[in-house]
């Protein structure tokens, strides 16, 4: 099977070190995006302690607002997050990946009230 980019005739093979931090930045910055709109829809204040697991679990208590199509987009995209959160590890290592999350998470706290300790 050819590599992404070689199928199409463009003469570029992708390779496992051309998804560096900007590409793990903008693929957990779109989700994350979407999680911090679920999350202000549903009226949940995400960043307290117990939420998370709550929304994995599936515990819709957590909601404000009803609303159960954006609760499982949210759930879902919760768990998309932790698949990508995993990938940056692997490929990243610890301490970029934590760099890049606190960003975001800095960024979508000015923009939402997502609970938790402001940083």
């Amino acid at each position: 099977m050819p590599a992404p980019g070689a199928a199409a005739g463009w003469g570029y093979q992708m390779t496992k070190q051309d998804l560096g931090p900007r590409w793990h930045t903008k693929q957990l910055n779109s989700v994350d995006s979407e999680i911090a709109k679920m999350a202000y829809i549903c009226d949940i204040r995400l960043l307290e302690p117990g939420v998370i697991e709550k929304i994995v679990a599936g515990d819709a208590s957590v909601c404000g607002k009803s609303n159960p199509e954006a609760f499982r987009k949210l759930r879902g995209l919760v768990g998309m997050h932790y698949m990508l959160t995993s990938d940056s590890l692997q490929n990243l290592g610890p301490e970029q990946t934590q760099k890049i999350l606190s960003e975001m998470r800095a960024k979508f706290q000015d923009r939402f009230d997502l609970g938790g300790e402001k940083r």
